[in-house]
């Protein structure tokens, strides 16, 4: 699974807690990996399984109190995250990913 981007991020399904990890961008999906040795998280999403992306702006969609992409799922779930240390990368990943959808 080659990465066409990779960026550090925080990110949140369904509310759940923050894992610390990245994002990687495929051709063919979305890959989250983070959390700890102790308790590691991964998900794997095709782009066919995500309904909308759209910036979190209110405070339940935020994440540390920074916009948030949100995916929503065509299952009903949702996938929120926030990029490190890389002023602009939200908005990246928002518009690559709408473009994939």
């Amino acid at each position: 699974m080659q990465a066409e981007l990779s960026v550090p991020v925080i990110w949140v399904e369904n509310d759940g807690p923050r894992q610390a990890g990245r994002i990687d961008l495929t051709a063919g999906g979305v890959h989250l990996d983070g959390g700890s040795r102790e308790d590691r998280r991964t998900v794997d999403l095709l782009y066919t399984e995500i309904a909308s992306v759209r910036i979190g702006r209110n405070g339940t969609e935020r994440i540390d109190g920074r916009r948030a992409v949100v995916l929503g799922l065509h299952s009903g779930a949702n996938v929120s995250f926030v990029a490190l240390d890389q002023p602009g990368a939200v908005l990246e990943l928002a518009h690559r990913l709408e473009a994939r959808i």
